[in-house]
């Protein structure tokens, strides 16, 4: 055994090069890279914080390995992500590392653009406001609209300061009151014009009272 180190030193010194010279061409050959454009995905938001404004909704990540494996790769099969457990308010910039990507076996994290994300939040608040149906048409020749109201007639809406200031009711998606002869109830969506916000239910029931116009008779 101990000849076996000592003599032709030279000769298994040069076989153990090329073996790895061999080893790193086989592992190579057939290497590929891809870009793909990958949704930034946020994790482990505290309670009471909303996400208002981020740099960058998509990124670009780079991954290497074996052309088979790389070719069928899929979006889905990929995930970025950016752990907000210790978020406070106000801007945050974060920045991507391996530990931002999950990957698939066999392959490698290359480069991932931009190499940073900065995210806003704000401090979530609550406030009840007021509904208003909208409705549109016209009822049945000698009818009319007598009375509107929604159930609930109040709403719950979260988001932020700034966002609810804005607000003063939230409007329902029209109802059509189009020669319409008698009282009926409707369930419609509400309007959410600002995405930020969160409304403690999307849709409402509507209730439309329809009377009968009074006819005026002629004076004599």
């Amino acid at each position: 055994m101990k000849k076996f180190f000592t003599e032709n030193t030279d000769l298994k010194l040069i076989t153990l090069v090329l073996s790895l010279i061999l080893w790193f061409i086989v592992t190579l050959k057939g290497q590929s890279e891809v870009i793909m454009e990958l949704p930034v995905e946020y994790k482990n938001i505290p309670k009471g914080v909303e996400i208002t404004k981020t740099s960058a909704r998509f990124v670009n990540v780079s991954i290497k390995g074996q052309e088979r494996i790389v070719k069928n790769l899929l979006p889905k099969d990929i995930n970025v992500f950016v752990d907000l457990s210790k978020v406070k308010r106000g801007e945050t910039m974060f920045y991507f590392t391996k530990d931002n990507v999950k990957l698939p076996p066999s392959v490698t994290l290359a480069k991932i653009n931009p190499s940073n994300i900065t995210v806003h939040t704000e401090e979530v608040f609550t406030m009840s406001l007021p509904i208003k149906p909208i409705t549109k048409g016209e009822p049945k020749k000698g009818f009319a609209i007598s009375d509107v109201t929604s159930i609930p007639e109040e709403i719950t809406v979260e988001g932020s300061r700034k966002a609810l200031n804005k607000l003063e009711y939230i409007e329902t998606e029209p109802v059509d009151v189009k020669d319409a002869a008698a009282a009926f109830e409707k369930t419609v969506r509400l309007v959410l014009k600002d995405k930020t916000l969160t409304y403690q239910n999307n849709a409402v029931k509507v209730k439309i009272t329809i009377a009968a116009q009074k006819i005026t008779g002629a004076k004599k």
